[in-house]
């Protein structure tokens, strides 16, 4: 119903010292094409970023893969790929963690708010979800809980 999507942002909501409370180091990831005030602008503008809540230093995740394709061409988070009804299309997903240490993940593909598939595994952790396209209008998005947490903006799928 929205004439644009709504974007995941990371935030720290901070409301004092009480119950053990304090800032977290939590990120926004810009996927840019030029380290720029513009790239990131950019960036922000299109949805192409990501999330990441790292609540123990040195622990925390990247996204090195989100991806949705038909085999000719590709969208990532905040595009969206058009492709005929009946087009099989593949979801890549690549996981990694920041300090180059195997963590345990569970990585959740989300499909228009419904699982899609869910994988647990330790990084560098892969995997491809495949489905035909049926035509209707759909989104993908990416919760990965591990050692914090990353939460991607979607990648939508629509008829050309």
């Amino acid at each position: 119903e929205r004439s644009r999507p709504a974007w995941a942002v990371g935030e720290s909501g901070f409301h004092g010292f009480t119950a053990g409370k304090s800032v977290g180091p939590i990120q926004t990831v810009f996927l840019v094409s030029e380290r720029s005030e513009r790239g990131i602008l950019d960036a922000l503008k299109r949805g192409r970023m990501y999330a990441v809540d790292q609540r123990h230093a040195g622990t925390g995740l990247a996204l090195g893969e989100f991806a949705v394709s038909d085999g000719g061409g590709a969208a990532v988070s905040g595009e969206t790929l058009r492709v005929p009804a009946g087009t099989p299309i593949e979801v890549r997903v690549a996981v990694q963690p920041l300090a180059g240490t195997a963590r345990d993940v569970r990585v959740t593909l989300v499909r228009n708010g419904a699982v899609a598939g869910a994988w647990v595994g330790r990084t560098p952790l892969r995997q491809v979800h495949r489905e035909v396209f049926d035509g209707a209008p759909v989104f993908y998005r990416l919760d990965v809980r591990g050692p914090g947490r990353l939460l991607s903006n979607p990648v939508f799928v629509k008829r050309p």
